[in-house]
């Protein structure tokens, strides 16, 4: 039996028209002592959040996206903002962004011994998560937002209310994207694993893509292979220009040109391989872990490494395509693109380093980048050039 896994941030949202009792709570509490800093809270501040949320027994001081910590006069020019968004009947939007203390520990944002919280770093990715939202919303010129952290025995949470001072709209309901937004920018912004990811790229195009370029697979080293780079580069189509690997006109071929990629991989990089999954699995349990096994939150991350493995076999497909070409160009060296206008042959030497500079250019770009290169048309024109 799967054990549920708790998220290590949840977000739940609601919003309420001017006329509700929510939104003069909200009003009423922003001008409360208790609002000056760490002290208990209002019970009516955010009441709609009782029926899921335990009444916190200590808070942050009120914060904005320019205020850390707002001043009384602060706290006034807010106050005169929200009773002028009720008078004009604005929509209140209240969030809540809930966290697995735990989950914050490993983070290294909350330490539950001493019971101290970095405050600036919740503070900064509530900011960019109220970025997203009011952009993927249109809401960057016309709303405004406050917010506070919240401290209790079981979760450490964040209550913010936005707000239009001037209305432009009458919908409090926001696009599930948007809410998606939210909440990977509050993910993204604790779980730092840009160095993690980095390595699982370095792995994949610099020790396995990169290096495929300097193996022939026409060595003697690589016999076992050379009969089905030969199968793959014999039903080619005559258009070299769809030699890559994302074309529709391949996709006969392409189970052969990922067996050409898993032999050379089994072959030279067994370990890379290994290391690879395992550092897959561990961004899976990772992602997992931020936002849980929902249904809905499943879908961040469960096609994540094949996704990745997906990229490598494309990237080394390519890289084999390149070699086609070139090899191509080896056994047919007067044969071009305009039969009008033959070409001399170019110096052996100079066209495998041209045609080494393309593999090497290809496997830095992502598919559509090396469709919308022309590769192709670009080699050609560099030999004309050379003529």
């Amino acid at each position: 039996m799967n054990e549920t896994v708790t998220p290590g941030v949840v977000l739940k949202t609601k919003f309420v028209t001017a006329n509700k009792k929510g939104f003069q709570d909200y009003v009423q509490y922003v001008d409360r002592e208790e609002a000056k800093g760490k002290g208990e809270a209002h019970r009516s501040m955010f009441s709609l959040y009782n029926h899921y949320m335990d009444d916190p027994d200590k808070t942050s001081a009120l914060f904005t996206q320019q205020s850390d910590r707002l001043s009384m006069e602060g706290k006034q020019g807010i106050k005169s903002l929200f009773e002028q968004a009720q008078k004009k009947n604005s929509i209140m939007w209240q969030d809540v962004i809930t966290f697995d203390n735990e989950w914050l520990q490993n983070r290294g944002v909350y330490d539950s011994k001493t019971h101290t919280l970095d405050e600036d770093a919740l503070k900064q990715v509530t900011r960019k998560s109220m970025q997203a939202m009011m952009k993927k919303e249109g809401l960057q010129e016309s709303a405004i937002w406050s917010a506070a952290i919240h401290y209790n025995t079981d979760n450490i949470h964040i209550h913010v209310a936005t707000v239009e001072p001037n209305p432009t709209r009458d919908r409090g309901k926001r696009k599930p994207k948007t809410l998606d937004a939210m909440k990977s920018e509050v993910v993204n912004g604790l779980l730092d694993r840009t160095q993690e990811r980095n390595q699982i790229n370095d792995l994949i195009r610099d020790h396995m893509v990169n290096t495929k370029k300097e193996n022939s697979s026409m060595r003697w080293s690589n016999r076992e292979m050379k009969p089905l780079f030969l199968e793959v580069y014999n039903h080619l189509p005559k258009d070299k220009r769809q030699w890559h690997y994302g074309y529709q006109t391949l996709n006969p071929l392409r189970p052969k040109i990922d067996e050409l990629t898993t032999r050379y991989l089994n072959k030279y990089h067994a370990k890379d391989m290994k290391q690879l999954h395992d550092k897959l699995d561990q961004e899976v349990c990772e992602l997992k872990r931020a936002y849980g096994d929902g249904p809905k939150d499943k879908k961040r991350y469960q096609h994540y490494k094949k996704n990745k493995l997906d990229d490598l076999y494309k990237r080394m497909g390519n890289a084999f395509l390149q070699e086609m070409k070139r090899y191509d160009h080896q056994q047919n060296p007067r044969q071009t693109t305009n039969t009008n206008s033959p070409y001399k042959s170019m110096p052996s030497g100079i066209h495998l380093q041209r045609s080494l500079r393309s593999i090497q250019r290809s496997m830095g770009q992502t598919y559509d980048q090396f469709i919308n290169d022309l590769d192709h048309q670009k080699l050609e024109r560099e030999i004309e050039r050379e003529r």
